[in-house]
């Protein structure tokens, strides 16, 4: 049987995708300034994979 779900520990889509946003910005901006990558070698990615997944490919 399915255990109960604690109302206190149930947080809304918008958190869930807020949460979401704050960690890949981190993320981003660390290894930016880490040197990993520049923010524009980001951008261009990001370009790059909206457009696959547009297209329906990974």
């Amino acid at each position: 049987m399915a255990t109960p779900l604690d109302p206190k520990q149930i947080v809304s889509f918008e958190e869930l995708l807020m949460s979401q946003v704050v960690q890949q910005e981190a993320l981003t901006r660390l290894l930016v300034e880490k040197g990993i990558f520049t923010k524009e070698e980001f951008l261009e990615m990001v370009r790059v994979v909206d457009q696959e997944m547009k297209k329906g490919r990974p």
